[in-house]
């Protein structure tokens, strides 16, 4: 019986240790995964500041409105055609009520959306070298 008993507590033991592994493990790729996209998050919230900030230094230098006019179209075309491959992939994904919310005709606009600029583009720049309206 204490034989019995004491291959009982070592089977028992056993599978406590797996089932504590196994948490942790889990515990753990959840942390690198949820870090992981922590920093693509700030990736992009970066390159996003990046843009903003080169727009707003081509809106401040008289002549250059247009050329920051198209910079904004180039970046509008971009981040549809980034949400239009998204919805296509994911056409359930909750994101869709959390975007109709905020903007009832996107969604129409993604389906079969087609970039202005095609495959490749070139962001202008402006040339003009003259005073900031400040």
């Amino acid at each position: 019986m204490k034989t019995l008993a004491l291959a009982a507590l070592y089977v028992v033991s056993i599978l406590l240790a797996f089932l504590a592994g196994g948490k942790l493990s889990y515990k753990q790729s959840l942390e690198g995964f949820g870090v992981a996209l922590a920093d693509t998050q700030a990736m992009l919230g970066f390159n996003h500041l990046l843009q903003f900030r080169e727009i707003e230094a081509d809106l401040e230098k008289i002549g250059c409105e247009k050329v920051a006019l198209e910079k904004t179209k180039i970046a509008i075309d971009v981040e549809k055609r980034l949400l239009a491959s998204f919805h296509e992939e994911h056409p359930n994904s909750p994101i869709n009520k959390y975007i109709s919310d905020r903007d009832a005709n996107l969604l129409g606009e993604l389906k079969g959306f087609k970039s202005k600029y095609g495959e490749s583009w070139t962001v202008p720049q402006c040339e003009t070298v003259s005073k900031c309206r400040n």
